[in-house]
């Protein structure tokens, strides 16, 4: 093989790269399900022995783990639907490449001057076809870092945390009076009040 690539190796060599960003994003996306349903789990548990401290906690980890899988699933989907229009560009400028020789060679033997225009519009298409192509290349290489860039805010619309309680099965209510009499207790502490026996009388 020679030191320079062809230009039909460098889009094999590119295809693979692509084929294997995803392949990788995939695998990325299971680990963090399995993940999200060990969580999940821990959540139900801390519920359920109505371990506060530890639910807060866990929570915020299933909350980030979730957020991190719906992004990569977008990605995903960004990538593969950009990989499609890339091959389907580059499949309508082999189109045109064919057409425009046949287009040369009609032109060769009726020698009209309709047969040139419509050579050269297949000609302009199949530059339109490869410059879509390129352009494709390019987004996709600029797209391995920025497409992996998360912002907080839309984090925090991408998962709420309204639909995290669902998920543990603690509605927004409960946790929100659970916290109310933690610090109820807090303050009593503080007063030197004991809560405990007030309930009890």
């Amino acid at each position: 093989m020679g030191i320079f690539k062809s230009k039909e190796e460098r889009r094999i060599a590119r295809d693979m790269e692509i084929k294997k960003g995803i392949q990788r994003i995939r695998r990325q996306i299971k680990e963090l399900g399995k993940s999200e349903e060990e969580w999940l789990e821990k959540a139900r548990q801390a519920a359920r022995i109505k371990a506060n401290d530890q639910l807060a906690f866990v929570r915020k980890s299933l909350k980030a783990t979730t957020f991190q899988r719906r992004m990569l699933e977008r990605q995903l989907l960004t990538i593969e639907a950009a990989y499609q229009m890339k091959n389907q560009a580059e499949s309508f400028a082999t189109f045109a490449e064919s057409m425009g020789v046949v287009s040369k060679s009609i032109n060769e033997v009726y020698k009209t001057t309709d047969l040139e225009a419509t050579q050269k519009n297949f000609e302009h298409a199949m530059m339109q076809a490869e410059t879509m192509s390129q352009r494709m290349d390019l987004f996709l290489d600029m797209s391995k870092d920025s497409l992996f860039e998360t912002d907080s805010v839309a984090g925090e619309q991408l998962v709420t945390d309204d639909e995290i309680d669902q998920m543990i099965g603690v509605s927004t209510e409960e946790r929100k009076k659970l916290t109310r009499e933690e610090l109820d207790r807090e303050i009593a502490r503080e007063l030197g009040e004991d809560v405990e026996k007030d309930e009890v009388k």
